[in-house]
């Protein structure tokens, strides 16, 4: 692929800070726990009260300010829904919605859906995106009518066949001109209620249309009341050199960990079952985005995804929302010089 890449929105919103996570997203406090990875230094830094999970830590440091997050999507009148399949002109699809004739509409998520945008009754009626208006994108398009039934964060991605390009973009009107978010692989968005469109459109025009896999979820956030740390907390085998809270530190992209809900033989090599890794985490999770972290390397364990201990005593859920943080200024990155 070639062209863009994807930027988030706002520092503090989830749709800008799940690119700070690992690559299913991962962005899990407990109560309570402090992991420290074998690295040194970087802490997976925890506590946030009835949030069953964080996408955006990152801009408020954990000095007191905390974001509403997003949640399983259960507690919150959600589901954990896959839907697939190709609908005719003006046909019933996903949950009784009567879709206009040339649309494929959305009510449940996780929504998944196979398409092919070689197929000559698809339209072509949109060629460029005001998100990237000198991007061209002439092909035919598949178009998404998506039902968001609450405040909350929108994503897209697609997996193309060999040899097909194909782009996604967010709409908040079936118009070019209303492009919420774009991207080769990917779109998201933080969005309010209503309805959107997602379009899956082919790059430079017929020469690279073909076969694809969408994915469409939504995420509402978690409501309740949300505490920083403070005093001491103790770290991993820290020996007594406990972290001082409100602890700050960038968030940093971490690789992916083998759970409990994974049995042995546990991966050799750092993409060893990854594939299961990704569409485990994402219908436990209901987050949708465009994974591509590897296992965490070997460092000292046995296998690839060790971290710190045995995957028995890890939980999926946890493991899909986790973030490290850098909390020391040795183990921080070197800033660029101005």
């Amino acid at each position: 692929m070639s062209r863009l890449n994807e930027t988030g929105g706002s520092v503090i919103s989830p749709s800008q800070l799940s690119n700070n996570t690992t690559s299913s997203g991962e962005a899990r406090l407990n109560i309570g726990r402090t992991l420290e990875t074998a690295r040194g230094g970087c802490a997976i830094v925890s506590r946030c009260m009835n949030f069953s999970k964080l996408l955006a830590l990152l801009a408020v440091t954990m000095l007191g300010a905390c974001a509403r997050l997003p949640g399983d999507g259960l507690e919150d009148g959600g589901d954990d829904v896959t839907d697939s399949g190709t609908p005719d002109s003006g046909s019933t699809h996903d949950a009784g919605t009567i879709c206009p004739p040339g649309m494929r509409c959305v009510t449940s998520f996780v929504f998944s859906d196979t398409a092919d945008t070689s197929n000559t009754s698809l339209p072509s009626q949109l060629d460029s995106y005001s998100c990237s208006p000198s991007t061209d994108e002439s092909g035919r398009e598949v178009i998404y009518r998506v039902e968001v039934p609450a405040d909350g964060f929108l994503s897209a991605a697609v997996t193309e066949d060999n040899g097909v390009d194909v782009d996604v973009h967010l709409l908040s009107a079936l118009d070019a001109s209303s492009c919420l978010a774009r991207g080769n692989y990917s779109a998201k968005a933080d969005v309010t209620a209503g309805t959107y469109y997602v379009v899956v459109d082919t790059y430079g025009g017929g020469a690279n249309a073909g076969g694809y896999t969408i994915d469409i979820g939504f995420i509402a956030p978690s409501r309740g009341n949300c505490e920083m740390e403070t005093g001491s907390m103790p770290r991993v085998n820290d020996q007594g050199n406990t972290l001082q809270m409100p602890a700050t530190g960038p968030v940093v992209m971490e690789a992916h960990l083998v759970t409990q809900e994974e049995p042995p033989p546990y991966p050799q090599t750092d993409t060893d079952e990854l594939a299961a890794h990704y569409a485990l985490s994402q219908s436990r999770t209901g987050l949708v985005m465009h994974r591509t972290q590897v296992w965490a390397p070997l460092e000292g364990g046995t296998f690839y995804g060790a971290g710190i201990g045995s995957p028995t005593a890890f939980p999926l859920l946890d493991e899909g929302w986790y973030v490290n943080m850098y909390w020391q200024s040795s183990s921080r990155p070197r800033r660029a010089r101005a």
